[in-house]
């Protein structure tokens, strides 16, 4: 083909490829247009929703809150166990013992203020005393568990919010512990220690008059300073317990 009939024969291509080209960018430019409209109306969608949220949430945890004659808050409990009186003072010492559970529920909607009560307590004791005494070496193994009886209203203990700091106004009720000891060495079953091997352990329930909670700004968190809870003789001690408490959940009560 002669040059000036092969340019000739690529103009006319081109002449017929125009106006497809320019239809395929119209479509285009309007399939972008589209695609911009589309996020844009999602984007604000979301956006809108977000803001709905952000107000009508707090307004409705507010209204819930508002509702609720009380909280009923739980904790989760560690402790140190002081024993004393043990038989030759083998096992006196402070053991870490845990975890514990206890619900308080708190009058009014705000829960800070006002009359509280104590409607759950438990506490798991495990632990192991290891003594030496003169030429005795004894181990003793503790696990138990000490439980609260509540009354017909589910109340094991009542008392008052005052500030940041919740005193008892009655004891604990029924405040029992149960499991088993554990023991192996020269004072087994001697001067009141426990008999060689394993035997039950029960301390028939009892009341206890706790400490006051002293409670941190939020009321998240707690401590109560020792305070004695028993005294037995088989096996022959006495018991102080000091208490660190950590809310874990809080429910409204309407």
């Amino acid at each position: 083909m002669r040059p000036h009939a092969a340019s000739r024969h690529i103009s006319a291509v081109q002449g017929v490829l125009a106006p497809a080209r320019a239809v395929h960018y119209a479509r285009f430019r309007t399939m972008r247009a589209t695609a911009k409209t589309i996020l844009f109306s999602t984007s604000f969608a979301f956006a809108v929703i977000g803001w709905i949220s952000t107000v009508r949430v707090p307004q409705a945890i507010a209204q819930e809150a508002a509702s609720c004659t009380a909280w009923d808050v739980e904790y989760v409990l560690a402790a140190k166990l002081k024993l004393s009186d043990t038989p030759k003072g083998a096992g006196d010492g402070v053991y870490p013992v845990g975890p514990g559970t206890m619900v308080i529920r708190f009058a009014g909607a705000d829960g800070k203020a006002g009359p509280a009560e104590m409607r759950k307590y438990t506490m798991t004791q495990n632990f192991r005393v290891d003594s030496t005494v003169l030429f005795w070496k004894t181990h003793v193994v503790t696990a138990s568990k000490t439980t609260t009886t509540p009354d017909g209203q589910g109340v094991v203990a009542k008392g008052q919010v005052q500030g940041k700091s919740l005193k008892w106004q009655t004891p604990l009720a029924g405040c029992r512990t149960d499991g088993t000891l554990t023991c192996d060495g020269s004072l087994c079953g001697k001067f009141g220690a426990p008999p060689p091997g394993q035997s039950e352990l029960h301390v028939p329930p009892h009341a206890v008059e706790f400490q006051p909670l002293t409670f941190s700004d939020d009321m998240k968190t707690f401590s109560m300073p020792s305070t004695f809870v028993a005294k037995t003789d088989n096996p022959q001690q006495t018991a102080h317990i000091a208490i660190s408490g950590r809310e874990t959940n809080r429910t409204c009560v309407k």
